[in-house]
């Protein structure tokens, strides 16, 4: 039996594009170390559904909702249709649908949305993972990937969207200051088969480390979405990720020089720097991390789908190259898998 592939892969941003300079600006942070996390982030732009013009930071927990709504749907759908013309392939030929989102909440849910706007089939099967974080995305492709070694003959989407400008929160914490600096828009989706073609996901494996269950999620004062983000992420990420990669090379009796591509999640300038120097890695070898992180900041669970895509869009990789694509999350997790071109 054939490992199921990536037969197309493509994502999707709201058009307003802000500076960390813009961004700043729209906060009430004054003291240089506040200020310092914005500018010196390691990114330069995010895009956010946020109006240059009206935006004030005294929005309702109803309107961060209805946001949410309208631009989840809006840039979902405009991944998915890229991705199905890339596959060439319609949503009524789709048999399976996987969705992830962290930062807001539908019922009935995306999935359920994404049915109707692409046409899909009455018989098509779906599940939503939900509240696992920037881990999510790598999540809902082991979900995926499931689901085509049962059903072979089966075309399955995974659908990633983040709406984190539904989730800022201002107060006097530090890591709320961290979180409001590096968080962004975006959603990708993916469509995997088991024909040939694309890129074969080998298999995938999870590290999860309870001890650290309270390190990073959500908080919820009065109603309202507040990201909890410890600064111990920096160094237990690296770690992880250094821990979940041995694992897997040991799995399939491979040596970290047989690996020529690392997708890494962009969770921030701080946890790529521990993690490079954590897992002996190269300037070159986070190049697609940082060029994310530099140009979009971290859309959580669609952050690593857009470092695949960079990878790919390169047209460095060559038949036969092998990947290790992993993604942070809470819990504490870290989620991977093993790619072949």
């Amino acid at each position: 039996m054939s490992n199921p592939r990536i037969i197309a892969l493509e994502t999707a941003n709201p058009t307003t594009s802000f500076s960390q300079e813009e961004l700043l600006a729209l906060t009430p942070y004054t003291d240089e170390r506040r200020r310092g996390f914005f500018l010196h982030s390691g990114i330069e732009h995010r895009h956010l559904y946020l109006d240059r013009a009206t935006f004030r930071p005294t929005e309702t927990t109803d309107e961060l909702s209805a946001r949410y709504r309208k631009a989840s749907v809006e840039i979902g759908c405009l991944a998915i249709q890229r991705a199905l013309e890339k596959a060439g392939c319609s949503g009524g030929e789709i048999d399976f649908v996987v969705t992830t989102t962290c930062t807001g909440r539908l019922c009935p849910n995306l999935d359920a949305q994404f049915v109707r706007e692409f046409r899909m089939k009455e018989r098509v099967q779906r599940v939503h993972v939900g509240d696992m974080g920037c881990a999510s995305g790598m999540i809902a492709l082991q979900q995926a990937y499931n689901h085509l070694l049962a059903f072979p003959d089966h075309r399955a989407l995974i659908v990633s969207v983040e709406i984190c400008s539904s989730t800022y929160y201002f107060d006097d914490s530090l890591e709320t200051a961290v979180a409001n600096a590096i968080f962004a828009d975006g959603a990708a989706a993916a469509v995997m088969t088991s024909d040939v073609g694309g890129i074969e996901v080998m298999g995938h494996m999870s590290l999860v480390r309870s001890e650290y269950l309270d390190l990073m999620g959500f908080t919820y004062p009065n109603g309202r979405p507040r990201i909890l983000l410890s600064k111990e992420i920096r160094g237990i990420g690296g770690t992880m990720m250094k821990s979940l990669t041995n694992a897997m090379l040991d799995h399939y009796h491979l040596k970290q020089e047989d690996i020529r591509f690392w997708v890494l999640h962009s969770a921030g300038r701080g946890v790529l720097e521990r993690a490079q120097r954590t897992m002996g890695l190269c300037d070159a070898d986070l190049a697609f991390s940082r060029q994310v992180l530099r140009q979009f900041g971290n859309m959580s669970s669609a952050t690593v789908l857009f470092v695949l895509n960079e990878v790919i869009n390169s047209g460095q990789a060559s038949p036969g190259d092998l990947g290790v694509m992993i993604a942070l999350g809470p819990g504490f997790c870290a989620e991977g898998a093993l790619l072949r071109w």
